[in-house]
C-alpha cells in the first residue's frame, strides 16, 4: 500500500515538473510566438533629471 501512494505522489510530481516546463518547453507555450515588448511611440518618452521628493 505504501509503495503504490509513494508511485502515485512520485508519478505527480513528475507530471506537475512536466507542466511547469522544467523537462523543456512547457506544454502551455508550445505555439507561442515569442515578442519583446516594444513601445508604441518611443519618441514621446523624455529622460530628465529626478527631482527631489524631500523639498
Amino acid at each position: 500500500m505504501r509503495l503504490i501512494v509513494f508511485l502515485i505522489v512520485l508519478l505527480n510530481l513528475a507530471l506537475f515538473a512536466y507542466g511547469q516546463g522544467f523537462f523543456g518547453v512547457a506544454p502551455s507555450e508550445l505555439g507561442r510566438e515569442y515578442r519583446q515588448f516594444q513601445e508604441r511611440n518611443p519618441e514621446k518618452i523624455k529622460l530628465g533629471v529626478p527631482q527631489s521628493t524631500l523639498d
